[in-house]
């Protein structure tokens, strides 16, 4: 029993970790032609993608023989829309060019993917788009509003349900319109998206573009460059998402998962390598028998082969029953919808199936050797003889040593994930949410109308929690040479710093109502300080664009810490600056005991202001703390096949305590005879296994010491890791030990020494 269950366990954790990594593996390889689909767009000199420029697209086209057709995706983000007589956003909308459905395999349900995007109010929708505003999924020739644009567009498309390992999950996608560049010959909208006539090398590629872009004029004095990317790679190759969800795989958690998948399916299969060779003992004379009627060695072992395949067959049974059942869970931990398609999927179908006679020879082999070596005479004797057991030690000192690895991770993932959350970033982001500015009104007016309400305790404008403008021109002179750069523009209102909390380190604030404050005062962070280079920068004056988008001085009047809003990133420097006509951003700060009465007067309010959309907030501290949930979930899933270890470890100890104390019977019997206390048997069997503990932390420790430094080593802040982190993980593998082998000892050590000694 105890054979099944732990291969079953391991086995589950084994498949779910393979269907989780296999989903992301294959993300947007369902597309037939994935492996000449490439994204192209710009990057500017700071790293940051830019739109494939508008003027360069019909030149590709006409002097690269290569391509063979080409779209433009434009990420619109969300549409407000009526639904039944309210205003709300929609999500997952999209521009596309009319080729968008010959380069990639999003099919059309109803309608006609040749000419779906043709016509200037093109709409195609999402089945559940349909469904939604019209009740039916048959809905081409049907008007569609859009409440944002007063756009009114007519359906030519209804789009299958479109696989949950794709970057776009499209609900609306319109065609690109057509907008003036400004002479601007860089500007466009979308990246391009194209389907080459066969794969290419993209840096040759991105070359050639950057040719053509000489060739016929395009000015690049901000010194933009191509990136050019095959389309199956973005999700775990590509920096930039630039889908409307920002869905972005990560190589490093697939490895890592991989990894414990595969140790937790060897744990399992070791757990079996012990309890089987105990098991055998118990059954050696039968062995001895079928030697002496003329069974060989060969034939002893075939049989426990085909005993090992009965009963690994039973656990990959089992093991798909419990993937299934808690497949939710991994998808709660996940957010995915992955599905285990036993029958319609051939791969899963076939995985499982290998799985037996693979699992079967990595577990079956030594036990089938160690059951048929012994000599007959001294089987028949009930003798067992070479047979230490080091062999077994070695294999549960490896599972330990896997188990505290995985115990130290989970404690040093769990303290830097706290660390982000609870981490001091310049700010209090507590009962602070966030709307935007409705169109048609001001923030002083919507100032006035929020601050009336009861619960509310202060109303201002920031940009946080995002880190303000684009970069934004700066000027300065710095002993006597003239400095430029970019940085960002954090523009607020005259009261922001003491509402959202933020601390002076030196100088003063906004005054009310000061007009040169207003036009000419600014605020700067530490790495601005540093960037500057001043001794002492109070005082000093830099010019920057104004809110008339003029370049004017400005002086510094004080010095905040760095605005950490995304711990995991090093800190920019920045200049906080009013700015009334560029604010788009309200912050509201609530009383934390009427919050949740708060809400729907602030809604009512709204609805006074702006009767024609809705009023959509956001809670400042979660919208920080979604910087990190990628870490969260890895350190949940991690946590999760952690417990996991800790079983198949606390069943492997088990097996092999049980194998020792068997070995042992004679030596307890004649122990107890000679006046051994029950005590004194315990901690002698305990004793080996304490060494073995020993031992797995000595490789252990440095073992996840290192690699725990590789992964914070992506994070610019991280946590140091203390020595109370082994000290728990050691406690918690010596109560493993105490509950198995304590168990096993106890039970050995009550036995009365006549029942052991009787036949000797």
């Amino acid at each position: 029993m105890v054979n099944v269950i732990g291969l079953s366990v391991g086995i589950t954790a084994f498949i779910l970790i393979t269907v989780f990594v296999r989903d992301e593996l294959t993300f947007d390889r369902f597309h037939k032609n994935h492996d000449r689909i490439y994204r192209a767009m710009m990057i500017n000199k700071d790293g940051k993608p830019q739109p494939f420029p508008t003027d360069l697209i019909e030149i590709v086209n006409l002097t690269m023989p290569e391509v063979e057709t080409m779209t433009r995706i434009q990420v619109l983000g969300e549409t407000l829309m009526d639904y039944e007589g309210a205003k709300v956003f929609e999500k997952e909308t999209y521009g596309a060019d009319p080729n968008f459905f010959k380069i990639f395999d999003f099919s059309l349900k109803f309608g006609n993917e040749s000419n779906a995007l043709e016509g200037e109010n093109s709409v195609v929708l999402s089945r559940y788009m349909a469904l939604k505003y019209f009740g039916e999924e048959d809905v081409i020739g049907r008007k569609f509003e859009m409440a944002d644009n007063d756009r009114i567009g007519i359906v030519t498309g209804v789009l299958n349900d479109i696989p949950q390992n794709s970057r776009f999950q499209f609900n609306i996608i319109v065609p690109i319109r057509k907008v003036s560049n400004g002479g601007y010959r860089y500007g466009g909208q979308g990246e391009l998206y194209a389907l080459l006539k066969e794969p290419v090398d993209e840096a040759g590629l991105e070359s050639k573009l950057m040719e053509l872009t000489a060739q016929n004029g395009f000015d690049n004095k901000f010194n933009l460059k191509f990136k050019v990317e095959n389309y199956g790679d973005l999700h775990l190759e590509s920096e930039f998402s630039q889908t409307a969800s920002g869905v972005k795989g990560n190589k490093e958690f697939i490895f890592i998962f991989s990894a414990v998948g595969l140790l937790l399916l060897l744990l399992a299969v070791i757990n079996y390598i012990n309890s089987s060779t105990a098991k055998s003992l118990s059954t050696l004379k039968q062995v001895g028998i079928r030697k002496v009627i003329g069974a060989t060695k060969t034939q002893i072992r075939f049989q426990f082969l085909i005993e090992t395949a009965l009963l690994v067959a039973v656990a990959v049974f089992l093991a798909a029953a419990l993937a299934e059942y808690f497949l939710p869970t991994l998808n709660s931990l996940s957010g995915k919808s992955l599905k285990l398609n036993y029958f319609s999927d051939g791969f899963t179908l076939t995985f499982l199936t290998l799985l037996i006679p693979g699992i079967t020879l990595l577990a079956g082999v030594y036990p089938a050797i160690f059951t048929s070596r012994f000599k007959t005479m001294r089987l028949m004797k009930g003798e067992v003889v070479g047979s230490k057991g080091l062999f077994r030690k070695y294999l549960v000192a490896f599972q330990l040593i896997i188990t505290l690895v995985l115990l130290f991770g989970t404690q040093v993932i769990k303290q830097q994930v706290d660390f982000f959350v609870e981490g001091d970033i310049g700010m209090d982001p507590s009962s602070i949410i966030t709307t935007y500015k409705a169109r048609g009104s001001t923030y002083d007016v919507m100032k006035a109308a929020f601050e009336k309400i009861p619960g509310v305790e202060a109303v201002t404008a920031s940009p946080f929690p995002l880190n303000g403008t684009v970069k934004m021109p700066l000027q300065w002179t710095f002993e006597n040479e003239q400095k430029t750069d970019a940085v960002p523009y954090q523009e607020v209102a005259e009261n922001a710093l003491d509402v959202l909390d933020i601390q002076l380190i030196r100088g003063r604030n906004f005054i009310s109502g000061s007009v040169e404050d207003e036009n000419g005062s600014v605020i700067i962070n530490q790495a601005m300080v540093g960037l500057l280079g001043f001794e002492e920068p109070l005082g000093q004056k830099i010019k920057l664009l104004s809110p008339n988008y003029r370049i004017a001085d400005y002086t510094i009047i004080g010095i905040t810490e760095n605005l950490a809003f995304n711990l995991k990133q090093e800190a920019t420097p920045a200049v906080i600056m009013q700015a009334e006509k560029r604010l788009s951003s309200i912050n509201i700060k609530l009383s934390e005991r009427v919050k949740a009465e708060t809400i729907p007067l602030l809604s009512q309010a709204w609805d006074k202001i702006s009767p024609n959309s809705p009023f959509v907030y956001t809670v400042m501290a979660d919208e920080i703390e979604a910087n990190y949930e990628k870490e969260k979930k890895f350190g949940t899933v991690i946590q999760v096949f952690t417990w996991i270890a800790m079983l198949i470890a606390g069943l492997g100890l088990f097996s092999l305590s049980a194998f020792t104390i068997i070995q042992r019977y004679k030596e307890i019997g004649i122990r107890k005879v000679l006046g051994a206390s029950v005590f004194a048997l315990i901690l002698s069997f305990l004793r080996s296994y304490l060494g073995l503990i020993l031992l797995a932390s000595l490789i252990a420790i440095p073992t996840a010491y290192y690699l725990m430094n590789l992964w914070m080593n992506d994070f610019v802040n991280h946590v140091e890791i203390s020595s109370a982190i082994f000290a728990i993980g050691i406690g918690a593998s010596l109560l493993i030990v105490l509950i198995t082998v304590g168990y096993q000892s106890v039970k050995a050590s009550l036995i009365n020494p006549v029942d052991i000694l009787r036949d000797e």
